[in-house]
């Protein structure tokens, strides 16, 4: 979100609800926090607050991230990518199901 979203969102919350005073100190403190977070999710969540609320939201009532890439479901689908294009040898299973059995751990069932 830019500096120029971030104000807007605070003049929208002001508009809708008139007691929401828009001081310098304010605006200050809420537009870094409103600068990290994601516009259109911010604007659904303030859209849905105001229908459903008389007085004015904080910032955590309407507050939307932008979606961060999991890293661990990434790793995964390029793994198992790499095990359609090279899939493991006869030997190389062999060799895992035994390392699985010395961990006391019991061996998967083919499936």
């Amino acid at each position: 979100m830019t500096n120029e979203e971030a104000a807007e969102v605070l003049l929208t919350i002001h508009e809708v609800y008139p007691s929401y005073e828009i001081t310098e100190r304010k605006m200050k403190i809420l537009v870094p926090a409103l600068l990290q977070m994601d516009l259109a999710g911010v604007m659904k969540r303030l859209n849905e607050y105001i229908i459903t609320n008389p007085w004015p939201p904080t910032i955590s009532d309407i507050a939307s991230y932008p979606l961060q890439e999991n890293e661990v479901l990434r790793k995964t689908q390029e793994y198992e990518k790499c095990a359609t294009i090279n899939p493991p040898t006869k030997e190389q299973i062999e060799e895992f199901q035994a390392r699985f059995k010395q961990l006391g751990l019991t061996e998967a069932e083919d499936e």
